[in-house]
């Protein structure tokens, strides 16, 4: 699915590497306010970009990291990827001892060159060099200093000053350029400014960052945006393989990417008469586009190809049609060439895929997108589709690519678009049980679970693609219940705009309630109990991020043993948030059978730091409801 070569940041060098001074990583210099609650620390981290025009470029990298345990040993360990665009020039390695003693350097032996084929890839000329460097004797330091020449680089790197909660000593960011370059940089922080000079005849750019402690994701979330500063630099002019692009606006970039897709949109005849035919009864444009996206998704499969400009242009809808396989940007090349056949028009949207949290820079533009999927604006609607999976119904792009901006090729150019947003209602969890209990404190159960929206991705994986084996392992994981005998299950679902997905169960719980004397004990919330309990941090900094909105109800049916009486029933709670709203009730519908619900909504995509004690509380009390037990009591005869 990835379509742009990402950059590996591991770290990034200020000054030209050289071997580390005797004593220079002695554990005596690091200041003590960072040796805290830690088990690494950053020694160095620095980058020399070196720019020579709008083609060539060159990186020279030196990080150091002392590790004080055995669960942080890998971050002695580095990855390198290489292709016919990007050389590596030098590559060097060491490790020091506590006092800072040269132990060993890294030999030809110690390094891992490998082609960077996944399973989903048919070939690819990426290699990667692997390397991890480890000590028996804590503390010590591993060393990595490295050089990358680059032949039309499109990928310019991006400097964080921290890439982890560890504290770092030192981390540095140097851009040379000719004098006369206007270099192209961008800072999440407006105070943070680089140093400019000159020297012979170059301009340089040098941004520093110190004695930064030990964080807490706790206070700090996990995303860098929220405890890093981070510089972006661009090209203005780019070259790859010839095909030569700006990308000083939005237009000018989105034109770039466009060329590379012309006159990769023609179709076999064979293909367009199939397309024709499958569309032949059909009137209205979404009906059409739900039969081709299933024509697509029936024909193709997603497989990574990443040759030389094959990493941004795509393979001819042709190809696609001929193989039955293509990356992101070949399977949505070849989706808008089926739907322009049959007179819809659709456009690429390039977007930046994933969980990553890192945000859309509208006003730099550069090259900050890993992905490909293709958007079809229609009179009344506009439809989604995400052409890698054969398994999500038209509309549904997934939680890792909505609710976020994206940029959207078209003939005139790169137009900044937003992909959909969804809301609490569309991705739903429902859970309907009916639960027999004996005096014994056994249990059968028979339930059926509805899942839609984002909700529903995981489950129809699992429905289509494990074998019962692994389908009855999930199951049982779902329900949280130990002991589970499963009797019985089956899945059914449709794609369509709206899909859903139903789970039937039949099961039984040897030893679901407990049993005390003359009293049962048990949980009436069966399948979706919370037990976790946020930290309480004094001041937190950073947004609590969900992946969606979504709704769960569970509605349970419990028909009591004969002999038994109801004693009591856990109290009704009722939460209302600026977030979110829970409700849990359990009803004495008669003398033999009670009704358990629950509802639990979460409304938005992040809860903003300022309500985290909100938070905390909202789910402290969830997780207390989710405790209550229901007593039954024997009757006296």
């Amino acid at each position: 699915m990835i379509f742009f070569l990402l950059l590996f940041s591991v770290c990034l060098i200020a000054q030209t590497a050289t071997v580390a001074y005797d004593g220079e990583y002695d554990i005596k210099n690091i200041p003590l306010q960072l040796m805290q609650n830690t088990g690494a620390v950053i020694r160095t981290d620095e980058t020399r970009f070196e720019i020579s025009d709008y083609r060539n470029v060159n990186m020279k990298v030196k990080y150091a990291v002392t590790i004080f345990d055995k669960s942080n040993q890998n971050l002695g360990k580095l990855k390198l990827w290489y292709d016919n665009l990007k050389t590596i020039e030098d590559l060097e390695g060491f490790i020091y001892d506590s006092n800072g003693n040269l132990v060993r350097e890294l030999k030809d032996s110690d390094i891992e060159d490998y082609s960077n084929f996944a399973s989903y890839s048919i070939y690819s000329d990426t290699r990667v060099k692997y390397i991890s460097l480890y000590y028996d004797r804590f503390p010590y330091t591993v060393e990595y200093i490295y050089e990358i020449s680059y032949d039309g680089y499109l990928n310019w790197p991006t400097w964080y000053s921290r890439n982890s909660l560890d504290p770092v000593v030192n981390s540095t960011f140097e851009v040379v350029t000719p004098e006369d370059f206007d270099l192209r940089y961008w800072c999440n922080s407006d105070d943070v400014q680089p140093d400019i000079t000159t020297k012979d005849g170059d301009k340089i750019y040098y941004w520093r960052e110190f004695n930064l402690q030990t964080l807490s994701s706790d206070i700090f979330g996990s995303d860098f945006e929220n405890y890093a500063t981070i510089v972006r630099i661009a090209p203005a002019d780019f070259e790859v393989e010839g095909y030569r692009g700006n990308m000083e606006s939005w237009k000018a970039f989105g034109l770039w990417y466009f060329n590379l897709l012309k006159g990769r949109d023609v179709l076999p005849e064979t293909a367009i008469q199939e397309i024709n035919k499958k569309i032949e009864s059909s009137t209205e444009d979404q009906e059409k586009i739900e039969i081709l996206y299933d024509y697509l998704q029936s024909k193709t499969r997603y497989v990574s190809v990443q040759l030389g400009i094959g990493k941004w242009q795509p393979f001819d809808a042709s190809y696609v049609y001929q193989n039955g396989y293509g990356d992101c940007k070949a399977l949505t090349n070849y989706m808008i060439s089926i739907l322009k056949s049959a007179g819809i028009n659709a456009y690429a949207v390039l977007i930046n895929s994933g969980d990553d949290g890192a945000s859309f820079i509208a006003d730099f533009p550069s090259n900050q997108f890993n992905h490909v999927i293709v958007t079809v604006p229609l009179k009344k609607d506009t439809i989604w589709l995400e052409c890698t999976s054969q398994i999500l119904p038209p509309g549904s792009i997934s939680w890792n690519n909505e609710n976020r901006e994206a940029l959207m090729i078209t003939p005139q150019g790169g137009v900044i678009v937003r992909t959909p947003v969804s809301n609490s209602i569309d991705n739903l969890q429902i859970i309907k049980c009916e639960l027999k209990l004996a005096s014994t404190g056994n249990a059968d159960v028979k339930s059926k679970v509805k899942w839609s929206g984002n909700q529903h991705i995981y489950p129809i994986y699992i429905a289509e693609n494990l074998i019962p084996e692994e389908q009855e392992k999930w199951i049982k994981n779902l329900l949280e219940v130990p002991g589970i005998n499963l009797t019985n299950y089956s899945f059914s679902y449709k794609k369509e705009i709206q899909q859903e997905v139903d789970l039937q169960l039949e099961i039984s719980l040897p030893r679901y309630a407990s049993i005390t004397g003359s009293r049962i004990f048990f949980n009436p919330n069966l399948m979706n109990r919370r037990t976790n309990v946020p930290k309480e941090v004094t001041v937190r900094v950073s947004p609590v991020e969900f992946d969606y909105p979504y709704l769960d109800i569970d509605s349970i049916y419990y028909v009591l043993p004969d002999d038994y009486k109801i004693e009591a029933v856990p109290k009704e709670t009722n939460i209302q948030s600026s977030f979110g709203n829970f409700t849990s009730r359990t009803i004495k519908n008669d003398d033999s059978t009670i009704i358990f619900f629950r509802s639990l909504e979460i409304k938005d995509y992040q809860i903003p730091a300022e309500n985290y004690t909100e938070y905390r509380n909202f789910f402290s009390d969830v997780v207390k409801a989710d405790k209550q037990q229901v007593v039954l009591v024997k009757e006296s005869k």
